[in-house]
């Protein structure tokens, strides 16, 4: 029985020690880093290429195609991708998912015979590259499509929208007496195959805006096609309508420019004043004021003493963001908050590095509820994660936090889907900045001074969100050079806010022009300025609250 008792002693000993052996093994592995490895796509192509443009810094491949390629079905020829990376994209984009290959190719033709790379390009498609970490990927295929519209006895080019799908064509009134029998020379609109009804070449009465429907693979646009008299001696350029003004550029060989304005259906016209109007040479821009959104307006220009035809434009709708008054909070877990209603990803406009410090258990970014201006307030606290050994400001961002980009990062897409044009962003803010007693290369120099807070609203021409990865130092290009950025205004100051009360404050846009039209709005708070480089202070916290967009 001794001999039984000590045998399943050692037994057990022995198990124990394995178990020590395992942790201790398994300890040791989760301690080494992996290595950083970016993924990258080098090369690619398709079917029907004419230009290809890899952008590095925002992980985006811009593909022109023949506009005679279907993008429902085009097969990727090359695709070369950093070595050793396994390839998944979009499902949903694949023909064949499965066959689709998991490794990057030279050439399409060199494949095994069941591989199948084509895939639906209609919209932009995501392409995830992975070896120790993720890195996310956003191909672009658009047709060039030459689009024209001449006829007989015309002014100038046609004037083409592909936006709103409108033309304008203007034709000299002494050679055209009539808008009755226009003569069409040329007219594509669409795909160089595509078929369009009614026959352009059978149309001729233009008195009043034709409409015609172009149809290629299966898909079917409207376009409307006016064909009109030039004012004396002017060129119409654009109109751009906002919200509560509306700009209108041409140019004037000779002469004087005046314009009016009106609200559709009324009598009484409102003259555009003088200083509304500006000149640079033979061009102007007229300005028309005190608008109300998402309402139809009739203006015409008078030139040289010749009042011209009566035209007409729509004023945007006021477009919101999302919980700007910062209301709204959820928290997942019981753990990680989010500055959103629900965790639904069509309730995600907003996002923090909460999910990154949440390794800590920490928020640097959390809802207020004592210390607002009303409801709910977003309190931004930069903090130390001393397990990750990681400084992390405290900030808020419309976006989404993307995930950790191997030990030293993380990679977010900033930005959300938005069209309107506002003309700034206030609220209120309260800020107590610290001494810098975090910093890296190359802030390392700021050591010992006092943090700044930093909010700044941007708007872009983008087709996908920008992809941010703080350990490749890829950020937005806040500077004019970037020529994604049509509108861009900030705060940054590392003075603190005096008195218990908030602070207000007004950021006001500056535009790069007043014609081009944003797809994507950033808008960023944080509470070191330089929390991207892991450099500012740990005792830095800022309030922010009932923010909203200005439309003037």
């Amino acid at each position: 029985m001794a001999q039984r008792k000590n045998k399943w002693n050692s037994l057990i000993v022995n198990c124990q020690l394995f178990i020590v052996h395992c942790l201790l093994v398994s300890c040791i592995e989760n301690d080494l880093p992996y290595p950083t490895i970016v993924g990258q796509i080098e090369e690619m192509a398709v079917t029907g290429m004419q230009s290809a443009r890899i952008q590095s810094t925002a992980n985006t491949v811009e593909i022109t195609v023949a506009d005679t390629v279907d993008l429902r079905r085009v097969r990727v020829e090359k695709l070369v991708v950093t070595e050793g990376m396994t390839v998944r994209p979009d499902s949903a984009a694949c023909l064949d998912y499965l066959h689709f290959p998991e490794t990057g190719f030279t050439s399409a033709d060199s494949l095994p015979e069941e591989a199948n790379t084509y895939m639906d390009f209609r919209n932009p498609v995501n392409f995830r590259l992975s070896l120790y970490q993720d890195y996310e990927w956003t191909v672009t295929v658009t047709q060039a499509i030459e689009r024209t519209v001449k006829v007989k006895n015309q002014v100038g080019s046609a004037l083409i929208d592909p936006h709103t799908r409108n033309v304008i064509v203007y034709v000299d009134s002494t050679a055209q007496p009539s808008l009755r029998n226009i003569e069409i020379e040329a007219f594509q609109l669409g795909s160089s195959i595509a078929q369009t009804v009614p026959d352009p070449m059978q149309v001729t009465d233009f008195t009043r805006p034709r409409l015609f429907y172009v149809t290629a693979f299966d898909e079917t646009e409207t376009w409307t096609v006016s064909v009109q008299y030039p004012n004396a001696n002017v060129q119409l350029m654009q109109l751009s309508a906002w919200t509560r003004r509306a700009y209108v550029s041409g140019s004037l060989s000779q002469g004087d420019v005046a314009a009016e304005y009106r609200k559709a259906g009324e009598e009484t016209w409102e003259p555009v004043l003088s200083h509304e109007i500006t000149r640079d040479g033979e061009d102007f821009l007229i300005l028309m004021t005190h608008l109300s959104p998402g309402t139809d307006y009739e203006y015409r220009l008078t030139l040289n003493g010749v009042v011209g035809e009566v035209q007409t434009f729509t004023t945007d709708t006021v477009m919101s963001v999302p919980n700007l008054n910062f209301d709204d909070w959820v928290q997942r877990n019981e753990r990680t908050w989010y500055p959103n209603p629900t965790l639904d990803d069509a309730d995600h406009f907003w996002d923090s590095g909460n999910e990154g410090a949440s390794i800590a258990s920490r928020n640097p970014t959390m809802p207020e509820t004592g210390d607002v201006v009303s409801g709910r307030a977003v309190r931004m606290a930069s903090d130390y994660i001393s397990i990750a050994s990681k400084f992390a400001a405290g900030n808020i961002y419309t976006g989404d936090f993307v995930g950790l980009a191997g030990i030293e990062g993380a990679e977010l897409d900033f930005g959300q889907p938005y069209t309107g044009r506002p003309s700034a962003l206030k609220g209120y803010y309260k800020y107590a900045p610290g001494t810098i007693d975090q910093a890296k290369a190359p802030y390392d120099a700021l050591l010992g001074q006092t943090d700044s807070c930093h909010i700044y609203i941007g708007l872009f021409d983008w087709n996908t969100p920008f992809r941010v990865n703080t350990t490749t130092g890829t950020f937005v290009d806040l500077t004019w050079n970037n020529e994604s950025m049509i509108a861009f205004g900030e705060l940054k100051t590392n003075q603190p806010t005096t008195g218990s009360d908030y602070t207000p404050f007004r950021i006001d846009l500056t535009y790069r022009d007043y014609f081009t039209r944003p797809t994507y709005i950033l808008i960023v708070a944080s509470a070191s300025k330089y929390g991207d480089y892991f450099t500012g202070s740990t005792s830095s916290v800022m309030y922010l609250d009932e923010c909203e967009l200005v439309f003037e």
